[in-house]
This record gives structure tokens, C-alpha cells and sequence, in this order.
């Protein structure tokens, strides 16, 4: 597909628009009290890595760069599934393991775009614009780097530098159910969470072949 179409440049400037307005505000709204401030999520690592990859998309379409950044758009894609099916399955389970008893969740516009409107609009632009998961097995590595790199990152950065939230087990670490978890239990939930990462991009994976196939069809019938 043609990607410096004005139909296409039109589409990438409001994706990057919206994502680059949400990781702004976001850095004046989010929490720095705690060491590490919002940067404690992974909601946020998925925000800034839709973030660069909705710049590496414009920057193709408006001729500024010839760099399809496949590899990172569709880690950007693995991310942002996983975190809107965890956030979702945990949330409909008891918001109070995300905020705790008498915590409150984010403005609904927030909480829509981070777990909703966001992620979709990465999924549509890599899936169905870009063609992404061209490279498979970089893919792959680098799906099972992220949650190595994050769970070093919260566990012996963030956990020993903070004092909340605070759990029945441990305190510090970002999502309050973390904390209710013994190491054992985290330890299962993180490599739970790497094995969901894998499945969800052989998913998507899957329907970027299909993408790609029905494109083929038209111009294999012409000929």
C-alpha cells in the first residue's frame, strides 16, 4: 500500500496527534511522587511506544524518512493488546487490585484512550496500513525482552525505591495486586504474562498475513 497517499499523511497526523497529546498530558498529569512516576505502568510503555511509532508512521508518509519501522510497530501492536487485555480482565475482576479500596480510576477519557481508542488506533495503522510482522522472529525477541525489561525495571528499581502501594506480601510495586503477590506468584503471573504476549502476537500476526493476502487477490485476478 501506498503510504504517502494524502488520505494516508491525513490519517497519520490525527493518530500522532491524539497519541503525542495523550503521552503530553499524561507527563503533566501522571504521578511523580513515586520514584519512577507514571513510568511505573506499563500502560505508559505502551503509550510512549505509540507515541514513536505514530511518528515513525508519519515521518513515512510525509516523505521525511523511508524507514517502515515493521519491527517496532508490531511490538508496539503486542504491547498495546496486552495491556488492554490484562487491563480489561483485571478491571472487570475488581478495579480495586488496579486503585485499591478507595482509589478512583482515571477521567473516562483517559481510561478509554489508554485501554481503548489508543491501542486500536496502533493495531489499525500497523495491521491494515503499514503491513506489519514482516519480521516474525525479531518480533518475537523483542516481545520476550519487554517483560523481562519490565519486570527488572519494577522489581529491583521501582519495588526497593517506593513505599506504596502497599500489600499483604510486599509494597511497592506499581499495580496494587502485585503487591498480594508472593515471589512465587509473581514470578507465574510475569511468565504468564510473556506466554499471553507470544499468543497475542502470533494473533496479530496472523491477521496481517490475512491483510496482506486479501490485498494480493485483485491485482493476481488482473493479471
Amino acid at each position: 500500500m501506498d503510504q504517502t497517499t494524502p488520505v494516508m499523511r491525513a490519517i497519520r497526523w490525527v493518530i500522532f496527534l491524539l497519541t503525542a497529546t495523550f503521552f503530553i498530558y499524561k507527563l503533566f498529569t501522571g504521578n511523580w511522587d513515586y520514584v519512577g512516576g507514571h513510568f511505573r505502568f506499563l500502560t505508559i510503555w505502551a503509550l510512549t511506544a505509540s507515541t514513536l511509532s505514530a511518528w515513525f508512521m508519519l515521518r513515512l508518509s510525509m516523505g521525511w524518512s523511508t524507514a517502515h519501522r515493521d519491527v517496532f510497530a508490531s511490538v508496539t501492536v503486542v504491547l498495546n493488546l496486552t495491556v488492554v487485555l490484562m487491563y480489561w480482565k483485571i478491571y472487570f475482576e475488581d478495579p480495586a487490585l488496579f486503585y485499591g479500596a478507595d482509589g478512583q480510576a482515571g477521567p473516562w477519557y483517559e481510561e478509554y484512550f489508554l485501554h481503548g481508542l489508543g491501542p486500536a488506533l496502533q493495531v489499525f495503522d500497523a495491521l491494515f496500513l503499514l503491513g506489519a510482522f514482516t519480521w516474525l522472529k525479531r518480533v518475537a525477541v523483542w516481545v520476550v525482552a519487554l517483560p523481562v525489561a519490565y519486570l527488572v525495571w519494577i522489581e529491583f528499581i521501582i519495588r526497593p525505591l517506593n513505599d506504596a502501594p502497599v500489600g499483604s506480601v510486599t509494597n511497592g510495586l506499581p499495580y496494587l495486586f502485585l503487591n498480594n503477590l508472593d515471589v512465587a506468584g509473581r514470578a507465574t503471573f510475569y511468565g504468564t504474562t510473556t506466554v499471553t504476549m507470544l499468543v497475542l502476537m502470533v494473533f496479530a500476526s496472523g491477521v496481517a498475513q490475512v491483510v496482506k493476502a486479501v490485498r494480493r487477490v485483485p491485482s493476481t485476478a488482473s493479471r
